[in-house]
């Protein structure tokens, strides 16, 4: 079966097909040189600030909303590799900032890291390079 993503919008953004997010994932993964084609299942879940602030307490004890959190699951090439969830009213509803985000979540999962400075890292780069490849910039 090929890689897909699915997408359950709990908000009212609405911008986000599956086919999109399927996009945005496989080339961050592709950008990482792993192989999309063995990739498990990916889902990004778009939620509200308040529940992204829940989970970021529960999972990560920070008591604020933030902009994007990802779960992994199974490993990127388990039966469910993981799980994106963004919080697209963070970013104003933006539909460029909202597939950036889901990029970033992917480069998570496939195992990428930035610490404290984002801007300065290896993934910065390559989030950067996905966003033109894919037409966000």
């Amino acid at each position: 079966m090929p890689f897909s993503v699915a997408v359950l919008d709990e908000t009212v953004y609405g911008q986000l097909s599956s086919e999109r997010a399927t996009e945005l994932c496989a080339a961050a993964f592709s950008a990482c040189n792993l192989d999309v084609n063995r990739a498990g299942e990916v889902s990004v879940a778009l939620v509200s600030l308040s529940v992204v602030r829940e989970l970021n307490l529960k999972f990560r004890r920070i008591d604020s909303p933030t902009d994007v959190l990802g779960f992994e699951i199974d490993g990127l090439y388990g039966e469910m590799a993981g799980e994106i969830v963004v919080a697209p009213e963070y970013v104003g509803f933006e539909q460029a900032k909202v597939e950036e985000l889901v990029v970033h979540g992917a480069l998570h999962l496939a195992g990428m890291e930035h610490g404290e400075d984002f801007a300065g890292s290896e993934m910065a780069v390559v989030q950067e390079a996905v966003l033109r490849d894919v037409g966000t910039r």
